[in-house]
């Protein structure tokens, strides 16, 4: 019985367990390697979570499935914007991947700009919708959609002119063959649209929020384990999960995705209500939804402010700054009117008080502010009014009998005499405006705290016109102070964010124009000063020429060495190049092994020269990577402007040409082009 007894204690767990199943938008690699690890390191079950991961069915919809009941939890993309806004009761919960990976993938000897695919054959799949607004927001009208095999090969064979892929995934293949393949990318046209996103239906959502959290907790440290980890995560996918990837392909996935991701910038699943919205308002704008699209319920409450803590405290910080100013506004613009009242009754007051003390006092007796009376020649208070006990908590007999200089702290003394000195000298020079006067002092409370007051004090004249004392109002504004305060404090917080938001600004500008390894600019900042400077070189009649360099044998580096080698060789290559190039020319790393070096006024002989030069610097490099010693060569094709090309594509395929050329014949050689090249 005992026995029993301890084996349905140990089960017990278990059978908390809630089992739900998590369908993928694909099949099993490293982008959902976050469901991996929190199955692998239990995350799932400490949630009360038994997960099975479920791939995607040949012409599957994720959301679909998950409405239909046959999932409780789905991944997709940016889509649930445009189903959400059809009535489809999703939730996004997390986005896992901040950029979009979808991608159009063409020949690039074949497809030189996106105008190109109007009339052509492109593989997609049906619920790629940012796709089909890239396309409409290119005017690409004509098209035929082909049904997705996802095989590259229907691409390099030329089944299709161009086929939908993730950016981190097709480019390895078509990279390991040789493929010159072009990348088009949606982001480039403003499609900024969010990447793989978890997300379940509101009925879940609404019966249980609580448990909808956990599971997405889970998520997020799943994906946490797995960025820091990818080697690990790579190598349970092809014990546990599939053999479909080879270990190099899952690693490339792996340094793409995080890359995408940008869990350094952004907290992973972190979404915006504003940039959802901007989604659907992509699509409206396209025709693919109806104006002014409502995307009430899609984001997960939870996440509704999961913006980067900072900012979100930034924005939110604007907003109460808005109100504290303008609360603050009001607030003293009453106190103003108010004081401006009280002075007005206080000039009446003092006639009435040198003839009626005994009014004086019933007025006194009921005012919410201390009403006092100093005697000038004694500097002793002759009355204090009852409020004294509220404000200061002290009884009208202990506040009678202090002294001017225990009735506030030192500092506070030293400046009340000092604007009393004034004042009693430009009385005596016939200075009537100076019977007033108004400060702020600190004054000590019973229980040694510390108040703020404002005071207004008048002087009383006798019938000589001489000064003989002075009657005060003091007004507790300590709670005035602590907003004034609390208004600076969160001011300055806000300046504070506001410095660290333009900085991040430039840093995520800075990115979009870099290639993170290398330090060069990226393909997008050549195809931008490429266009620019060809049209200087027009305008005022100068040459301008065009090099691309490729590394030989790059694969063999990575595959002899291992990627770290690959990556340092790039590295020194780049630091090679940029040693040795003048400062208007412009440095790009054009893709994988591939650089180019833009050279705005260079006849066609001094650039041949000029890469001559640079093949001969890197066939002397040598690395030193652990016990070996890393060497390589590398090969190039000049062109120049205008004698090969007068637009940007028309240049770029020239020197790409004589590139293909000087690999076909050998490489580690520089060849310029020439027309009968084709």
């Amino acid at each position: 019985m005992a026995f029993f007894l301890l084996s349905c204690l140990a089960v017990a767990p278990a059978w908390a367990l809630e089992h739900v199943v998590l369908q993928l938008n694909w099949k099993h690699q490293f982008q959902f390697a976050g469901y991996y690890a929190a199955i692998e390191q239990g995350y799932f079950r400490e949630a009360g979570f038994d997960v099975s991961l479920r791939e995607l069915p040949s012409g599957g919809n994720p959301v679909e499935i998950v409405l239909n009941g046959e999932a409780d939890f789905g991944v997709a993309a940016s889509e649930l914007a445009w189903h959400r806004v059809q009535g489809k009761p999703v939730v996004a919960l997390a986005a896992i991947v901040q950029h979009s990976p979808l991608i159009l993938l063409v020949n690039r000897r074949k497809i030189g700009d996106i105008d190109s695919l109007e009339g052509s054959r492109i593989m997609l799949a049906p619920h790629e919708t940012e796709l089909f607004a890239y396309l409409r927001r290119e005017e690409i009208r004509q098209f035929t959609t082909v049904p997705h095999t996802f095989d590259t090969r229907d691409l390099i064979e030329g089944r299709v002119e161009a086929m939908s892929g993730y950016a981190t995934d097709e480019p390895y293949l078509l990279r390991k063959v040789g493929f010159p393949y072009q990348i088009f990318n949606p982001a480039a046209v403003g499609i900024n649209f969010y990447g793989d996103t978890l997300f379940t239906s509101e009925q879940r959502v609404k019966a249980s929020p609580d448990r909808v959290r956990a599971f997405r907790q889970a998520v997020v440290r799943g994906w946490a384990y797995a960025l820091a980890n990818p080697e690990a995560i790579t190598d349970l996918i092809l014990v546990r999960y599939s053999r479909r990837h080879e270990r190099d392909h899952l690693l490339f996935e792996a340094n793409e995705l995080k890359r995408l991701m940008q869990p350094d910038l952004v907290e992973i699943g972190q979404q915006s209500a504003s940039r959802w919205q901007q989604i659907a308002e992509t699509y409206a704008e396209l025709g693919m939804l109806p104006p002014r699209p409502a995307i009430d319920g899609l984001i997960f409450e939870a996440e509704a402010s999961k913006l980067p803590a900072w900012i979100g405290f930034a924005l939110a910080g604007g907003g109460l700054l808005i109100l504290l100013v303008g609360g603050a506004a009001l607030y003293f613009a009453r106190l103003n009117h108010r004081l401006q009242r009280e002075v007005a009754s206080r000039e009446v007051f003092e006639c009435a008080l040198r003839t009626s003390e005994e009014r004086y006092r019933q007025l006194a007796e009921f005012s919410k502010d201390v009403i006092w009376t100093l005697d000038l020649k004694s500097m002793r208070f002759t009355y204090v009014s009852p409020a004294i006990e509220k404000v200061r908590g002290l009884t009208v007999e202990e506040a009678t009998a202090q002294s001017v200089a225990d009735a506030m702290t030192p500092a506070s003394y030293a400046r009340v005499q000092a604007i009393m000195d004034d004042h009693l000298h430009r009385i005596a020079a016939g200075d009537l405006s100076a019977l007033s006067a108004t400060c702020e002092i600190e004054q000590p409370h019973k229980d040694g705290s510390l108040i703020h007051a404002e005071v207004v004090g008048s002087f009383l004249l006798d019938a000589a016109g001489r000064p003989y004392a002075l009657l005060g109002i003091s007004r507790d504004v300590s709670e005035r102070r602590r907003a004034e305060n609390e208004l600076r404090a969160a001011n300055e917080q806000l300046r504070r964010q506001l410095v660290e938001i333009e900085q991040l600004q430039v840093a995520l500008k800075e990115q979009t124009i870099r290639d993170s390894l290398t330090g060069c600019f990226n393909r997008r900042y050549l195809d931008e000063t490429l266009e620019r400077e060809l049209s200087r070189s027009r305008r005022e009649g100068y040459p301008l020429a065009l090099v691309i360099l490729d590394l030989d044998f790059f694969k063999r580096i990575n595959d002899t060495y291992g990627h770290l080698a690959g990556d340092r060789a790039l590295v020194v290559l780049a630091e090679t190049l940029r040693a040795d190039i003048r400062q208007e020319d412009v440095l790009c790393r054009y893709g994988g092994e591939e650089f180019v070096v833009l050279m705005p006024r260079m006849p066609l002989d001094k650039a041949v020269e000029r890469a001559e030069g640079w093949r001969r610097q890197i066939a002397d490099i040598g690395i030193d990577f652990g016990n070996f010693r890393v060497t390589y060569t590398a090969s190039a094709g000049v062109a120049a402007y205008p004698d090969h090309g007068k637009t940007p594509d028309e240049l770029t395929h020239a020197a790409d040409t004589a590139l293909y050329i000087a690999k076909n014949i050998g490489r580690n050689r520089v060849v310029e082009y020439t027309p009968e090249m084709g």
